[in-house]
């Protein structure tokens, strides 16, 4: 079903989430789908009682979940239509084609708006990685191709384990490879381009195409 090798999958979306973390860092001092700072921040707003913060970190955290939530009720939807609602009981283990190609036009049009809106840019976009990235996951086994942490904990941990040829540090290092590759192409395009250029529509696009080679 997947025409490349899920290596060469996971190091392409790792490059466009290090491409989007970075220029979301730079452009709104935020990301989308790395949630763990939106919570924090909102903890401490709550404790400072900043609530214009907190109830703007919290519409990024939602903005994600309805994403997120969205891709699985359309997968859910997509088992019905192909197997009969008796036989669609959860979530299969790889999305649909079906799934891709509703959810790559999808999110597509959701990066595309995007760039023509000054409020509530960072929640719409947070709801469009929400609706990419698990879908993708899901799709590479369970890969995550767009977080760090992950990915480093496991080279460390294999690293200590005397056991560099194994196939999961081979993963691990593509991922954390592209993401930095990614971060550092965003950061430079920026710099060069300008912050009036339509970004999110270009890695919309390039989201979209790339999950439709998943199929």
């Amino acid at each position: 079903r997947i025409s490349l090798s899920p290596l060469a999958f996971a190091s392409v979306f790792g490059f466009l989430g290090g491409w989007s973390h970075a220029l979301c860092n730079k452009m709104f001092d935020a990301y989308t789908s790395l949630l763990t700072g939106h919570y924090l921040n909102m903890s401490m707003a709550i404790a400072e009682k900043d609530w214009r913060t907190a109830l703007w970190r919290l519409s990024v955290i939602c903005s994600y979940v309805g994403g997120t939530a969205s891709a699985s009720r359309i997968e859910v939807r997509c088992q019905r239509s192909r197997q009969g609602k008796e036989g669609a009981k959860g979530i299969a283990a790889a999305p649909s084609n079906r799934h891709f190609q509703t959810i790559a036009p999808l999110s597509l049009a959701i990066f595309v708006i995007s760039d023509r809106l000054h409020k509530g840019k960072l929640a719409l976009l947070a709801f469009g990685y929400g609706l990419v990235y698990p879908s993708v996951v899901a799709s590479l086994g369970g890969t995550i191709t767009h977080l760090m942490t992950g990915h480093t904990t496991n080279v460390a941990r294999l690293l200590g384990a005397n056991k560099s040829h194994h196939k999961g540090m081979k993963t691990s290092l593509c991922v954390l490879g592209s993401v930095i590759c990614g971060a550092i192409f965003g950061t430079k395009a920026l710099e060069v381009l300008g912050e009036e250029f339509p970004y999110f529509s270009v890695l919309g696009f390039l989201y979209a195409g790339a999950m439709l080679l998943l199929l």
